[in-house]
């Protein structure tokens, strides 16, 4: 397996960049002591990248564990400190790691967009924000707020949302991107599901391998 190349290991890496600045940034205390166990985590990743082990053995390899495990318990952290751009960054990116052993049982994967999740659920409030945006509240077994430009969107009841990271509109940020695909039930998507939707995810497509 490919895994020096594999897109969910990427984003991994990425998440390791993002966790030094936004980590730093957390109103929270001994976030220091945070970055540092983060950046010692960095070679558990390089293990993994150049393992070339099949995706499933990788979702119970030792290292994954391990990275997940540390990215769980700093998130609880971050879940309690004040909400802004930073915290959302860290928590997405921390979430990320620490869903690693999931997203690797997802197997061998060839796009960038079976790299993430995605959520169905229903739009239960909308606010104009600017003259062609909408801050929209998701709710998908817990709150997302998403900002589009789709007018479409706003007249649906339920949608899908790729969890991306955090993106600013001036004071507002958004926690994912709209994909015109609809399920009837609230939740995260399995691999299977995603992969039904693929003509819907070219946008995400292009966000994600902007990131590298």
């Amino acid at each position: 397996m490919d895994t020096a190349n594999d897109f969910r290991i990427r984003l991994a890496e990425k998440a390791f960049k993002e966790l030094e600045n936004s980590l730093n940034n957390v109103r929270l205390q001994r976030r220091k002591e945070m970055v540092r166990e983060i950046s010692n985590l960095r070679s558990d990743l390089q293990i993994i990248k150049y393992s070339y082990m099949p995706f499933g053995d990788l979702a119970e390899y030792d290292s994954v564990a391990k990275i997940s495990r540390t990215a769980s318990e700093f998130l609880e952290r971050v879940m309690e400190a004040e909400r802004d751009f930073h915290q959302l960054n860290a928590k997405y990116w921390l979430d990320y790691l620490a869903s690693l052993p999931v997203l690797f049982q997802r197997g061998d994967i060839s796009r960038a967009y079976e790299a993430i999740k995605y959520f169905s659920g229903e739009i239960i409030s909308s606010v104009q924000i600017s003259q062609n945006l909408w801050l929209c509240s998701f709710d998908c077994g817990f709150k997302l707020e998403v900002v589009t430009n789709s007018k479409d969107i706003l007249s649906m009841e339920r949608s899908t949302v790729s969890f991306l990271p955090p993106r600013q509109f001036g004071n507002i940020v958004s926690e994912g991107m709209f994909v015109s695909a609809q399920l009837d039930r609230v939740g995260e998507l399995t691999h299977k599901e995603i992969l039904s939707i693929k003509d819907s995810l070219g946008e995400v497509e292009a966000v994600l391998l902007n990131l590298f």
